[in-house]
């Protein structure tokens, strides 16, 4: 009885265990359907959940797998997922497989996190969270992938993670970390593979090179600094190694060779130098080596050629020298060798012939010499890229063997002779690019086989003929022919193309019109005709070229109306019609082109008004597809005949760079919304009828660098606020009638090289704060009423850059013997009958003396001055050495007396009957005075500069002295002879 009850005793403690069992199980599957829906609930997607639902059982739903009814796995990779990762998620506490990968889940990873102890596999990555890692990861001891890249996690890389001694992959790529790698990360040895790429770590990598298990590292894109550590040789089971765009410096350490099992090796744009250990050469495995953007600065070691395993090398940009070596030849696999933008010379090695190559760049070098025959043997070769070097000759024939090639660019060589009718036997040529060379004859079936040709760019040759018809059955996308000698008439078929996206053909002789079938080539985006011959008129069907965004045809013999159609090509960002001869009215259309930014119609016979109506063009700040935009911000309807006043309109243009306007009859005034163009760099409104006062408002245009407003009939005075332009170059307002004085605040312009104030009524003094000016190179204020002394204006900060200065006015006082008044050849003073100087030879205290006759009407401040002080100087020096004897009838004084008066009237015939301006800048034939008169000596043309009247026998001696007086008047004060040397010159002049 006793043992029955024992019986039934043991029997209702199992049933009791196994009830709470039951009711544990139970409730623990309840725990993880309740998690499971609170997540769902938190998320703003949730279609792809719709089996999440209170009908089905949870081990069912979409992603989840489970085991004894708890869920052990949760795979929701690429679900289009939305949300927080919602804390009841970390309450799957049987988890081990937790992919949310591919997703759009946001905010931070939850602390309670560290409930899934059982996690093998935690894979978050390509999503949007954020934040600080919490350390708690380092609890899942039994983790085996954490995968977190990429993300925007930022600050410090937990050392926890140290603790994760399970762990065989870790990739925290692509996110925001920061500081340096933690040292615990070194503990974890059985890690395999390891990405830190793509974040903002610095410090020194070394730790990482304990991990001696690793067979892939990724630290590329960051801030590791410092040489990279010789331990990198501990790596002996490393086969993928990124460490590019880094900080390092120094070469790669011989230990790199010791990584035999390596086999793609990238390290670009980190800093490393050169010379390139020879150990390189062990790594017989290497397949792929990048080491492009680094400072290597050495020849490419011949050891290279031990690695037959390789297959890719790039040394692009790496400052490499000396040639290419014969035994790249050895590497029997190499298929790609980019070699371009370095400076590496002499000819291509035959060795290369016999390599399996598919693509070859050794573009932006020196290499030069023919270009060899056996390229032919390259037949399977998909891009050849030889252009910017030194090769010299003909195109081989023998490159049409290249069957498989796709891509060969040859320009910017020294090529000669014709384009071989073989090339095209590489039927599947599609871009071939030969501009910038000396190519000749004409293209008549050239590249008539070539059946697969998108792109063919023979710009800058001497290619003549015209242009075949042929090419118009090409499937032609860009057809650029510029620079060249074709004539007769663009090809009717040419325009019914359906493929071509880019046709330029400037700088020709083509001549014809424009056809209506223009209109046809509706995939056009660039047409460039400028600089030919074409005439006739635009026709109107352009307009269906809906497409264009650059239209060029400036400088052609173009007439009639511009066409209204033009304004449906709403594409256009760029129109030049300048240098034509069109006439009538700018169509008002034209300004609701939104994305023009470039609209140039200068030089042709345009009338009326500027449209004034509310534009759209000139104010988008992005253009969709500015790969073929030129001349960003260009407004020129200059040289033309447009009258009426300035829109107001034109304040709202607010991409305007260059707004240039001159040369028209607009009248009014200058509108002060123009003040509004912030981005404005140029403003020319010179030569028009505009009136009234110049806006101080302009001032606002703060990147304004040239200001022309000359040649108008502007009044009032120069505001003062112009001084606050303080980027500003160039200053024209020439030709006014402005008036009062100049404003000392133009002394702030720093930057400024040109200013013309010339022909207008201003009075007062220069202000001494133009001397501050120390760029200037011209100053222009002639025909003004300005009075008062130069001392403090021309100052020794202003000596050696003026190349030009004309002051004539009522100026008066001394010439200060300083700055730009050491070189009198290039200032006039002409006019200012008041000033004097010792520089002048002009007495200051003498006042009745005529020192008009030093400063003449041509602004003779140059060969006249120094030719006075040598003949002033010759005749007291000669005066005191004939002293010695007294006699009055001296052949000697008669001889000193002649050549005085020679002097005499030579100053006058060079002032007066070939004067030659010395102000402009300095043009041919000398230039100035001075100059004019050196040049014309050295030519022998002696006629030109001397006065006909003198003797024939005395005019070896006015040369003589007009010599000397060039070099008293040098440019360099250096090179000027003292008063001794010009002594001796002339005694020996007179002994002759």
């Amino acid at each position: 009885m006793a043992i029955f009850f024992k019986l039934v005793f043991f029997c209702l403690l199992v049933l009791t265990q196994s009830l709470v069992l039951v009711s544990k199980y139970t409730e623990d599957q309840n725990t993880d359907r309740k998690s499971l829906i609170s997540f769902k609930n938190a998320l703003k997607t949730t279609k792809v959940l719709s089996s999440w639902n209170t009908t089905s059982h949870h081990c069912s739903w979409v992603g989840v797998s489970c085991q004894l009814g708890r869920v052990v796995s949760l795979i929701l990779s690429a679900q289009g997922l939305e949300g927080p990762l919602y804390p009841s998620l970390f309450d799957l506490s049987s988890l081990t497989v937790l992919d949310l990968s591919y997703n759009l889940l946001f905010g931070e990873v939850p602390h309670q996190i560290s409930n899934l102890k059982r996690l093998k596999h935690l894979s978050l990555g390509d999503n949007l969270l954020s934040g600080e890692l919490p350390s708690e990861l380092g609890l899942l001891t039994q983790l085996q992938t954490l995968q977190l890249g990429p993300n925007s996690f930022a600050g410090k890389i937990p050392p926890e993670l140290g603790r994760l001694s399970q762990l065989n992959t870790l990739d925290l790529s692509s996110n925001g970390f920061t500081g340096s790698v933690p040292n615990q990360l070194g503990k974890l040895i059985g890690l395999q593979l390891l990405d830190l790429g793509n974040n903002l770590l610095s410090g020194s990598p070394v730790t990482l090179f304990k991990l001696e298990s690793l067979t892939s590292l990724d630290i590329s894109n960051n801030s590791f600094s410092g040489p990279i550590p010789p331990e990198i040789g501990n790596l002996k089971n490393l086969s993928d190694l990124y460490i590019g765009v880094n900080l390092f410096s120094g070469p790669l350490p011989p230990q790199i060779g010791d990584l035999s099992r390596l086999v793609n090796f990238f390290a670009p744009s980190c800093a490393i130098t050169g010379p390139l250990p020879e150990e390189i050469s062990n790594l017989n495995s290497l397949s792929k080596l990048d080491l492009s953007y680094n400072p290597l600065k050495c020849s490419i070691p011949k050891s290279v050629g031990k690695m037959e395993s390789l297959s890719i090398l790039y040394l692009v940009y790496s400052e490499l020298n000396g040639s290419i070596p014969a035994e790249l030849g050895n590497c029997k696999n190499l298929k790609t060798l980019m070699l371009s933008f370095n400076s590496l010379s002499g000819v291509l090695p035959e060795e290369l012939s016999m390599l399996p190559m598919l693509t070859f760049s050794a573009d932006k070098n020196q290499l030069s010499g023919p270009l060899p025959a056996w390229l032919g043997k390259w037949n399977q070769v998909e891009s050849l890229l030889l252009s910017n070097n030194r090769f010299t000759g003909k195109i081989p024939a023998e490159v049409g063997n290249c069957t498989a090639l796709r891509v060969i660019s040859l320009s910017s060589n020294m090529l000669s002779g014709e384009i071989p009718r073989e090339l095209c036997n590489a039927v599947e040529l599609m871009e071939i690019d030969l501009d910038g060379n000396f190519l000749a004859g004409d293209i008549e079936d050239v590249f008539l086989k070539c059946t697969n040709l998108s792109q063919l760019v023979l710009m800058n040759n001497q290619i003549n003929g015209s242009i075949p018809e042929y090419l118009a059955e090409l499937p032609l996308m860009v057809l650029d022919l510029d620079s060249n000698n074709f004539s007769g008439t663009i090809p009717l078929s040419l325009w019914n193309s359906l493929n071509l996206m880019e046709f330029s053909v400037a700088n020709n002789f083509l001549e014809g019109s424009l056809p209506a079938e223009i209109g046809n080539a509706v995939q056009l985006e660039r047409l460039v005709l400028s600089n030919n011959q074409l005439g006739g008129t635009i026709p109107k069907e352009i307009g269906n070229l809906t497409a264009l965004s650059v239209l060029n045809l400036n400088s052609n013999l173009l007439e009639g109306n511009i066409p209204v159609e033009l304004g449906h090509s709403v594409a256009l960002t760029t129109l030049d019609l300048g240098n034509n001869q069109l006439c009538g009215s700018i169509p008002e259309k034209l300004a609701d082109l939104v994305q023009l930014h470039c609209l140039v119609l200068s030089h042709n016979k345009l009338s009326g008004s500027i449209p004034s109506k509310p534009s759209l063009y000139f104010r988008e700040a992005s253009i969709p597809d500015s790969s073929f935009f030129q001349h960003l911000g260009v407004f020129d309807l200059s040289h033309n005949m447009l009258s009426g006043s300035i829109p107001e309109e034109m304040g709202n243009l607010m991409f305007v760079v260059d707004l240039l306007l001159n040369n028209n009859k607009l009248a009014g005034e200058i509108p002060g919304s123009l003040s509004r163009l912030t981005n404005l760099t140029t403003l020319d409104l010179s030569g028009n009828l505009l009136t009234g006062s110049i806006p101080p408002e302009l001032v606002d245009s703060s990147k304004l660098q040239g200001l022309y407003l000359g040649n108008n009939q502007l009044t009032g005075t120069i505001p003062g606020r112009l001084g606050g332009l303080c980027s500003l170059v160039k200053l024209n307002l020439t030709g006014n009638q402005l008036h009062g004085p100049v404003p000392r605040s133009l002394g702030d312009l720093k930057e400024l090289t040109h200013l013309d104030l010339s022909y207008n009524e201003l009075d007062g003094g220069l202000p001494s704060s133009v001397s501050q000016m120390l760029n200037l190179v011209g100053l222009y204020v002639q025909q003004n009423r300005l009075s008062g002394p130069l001392d403090e204006l021309l100052s020794s900060s202003m000596a050696w850059k003026i190349e030009t200065m004309d002051l004539k006015n009522s100026l008066e006082g001394p010439v200060p013997r300083s700055g730009i008044c050491l070189n009198l050849s290039k200032i006039s003073l002409a006019g200012n009958k008041d000033l004097c100087g010792r520089i002048l030879g002009l007495d200051c205290r003498i006042k009745s003396f005529n020192k008009s006759y030093f400063l003449n009407a041509w602004g003779l401040a140059g060969i006249a001055v120094g030719c006075m002080i040598v003949a002033l100087s010759t005749a007291f020096a000669l005066r005191k050495w004939i002293m010695r004897d007294s006699g009055q009838g001296d052949p000697e004084e008669i001889e000193e007396r002649k050549l005085n008066s020679f002097i005499d009237r030579n100053l006058y015939f060079l002032s007066s009957s070939r004067s030659k301006e010395p102000l402009n800048f300095k043009e041919v034939e000398g230039g100035n005075l001075v100059g004019w008169v050196s040049q014309k000596i050295k030519k022998g043309q002696t006629a030109d500069v001397l006065d006909p009247t003198v003797s024939a026998d005395s005019k070896p001696m006015m040369l003589q002295v007009l010599q000397i007086a060039a070099v008293c008047l040098s440019d360099n004060p250096a090179n000027r002879p003292t008063m001794l040397k010009v002594l001796k010159f002339l005694k020996g002049i007179r002994d002759e």
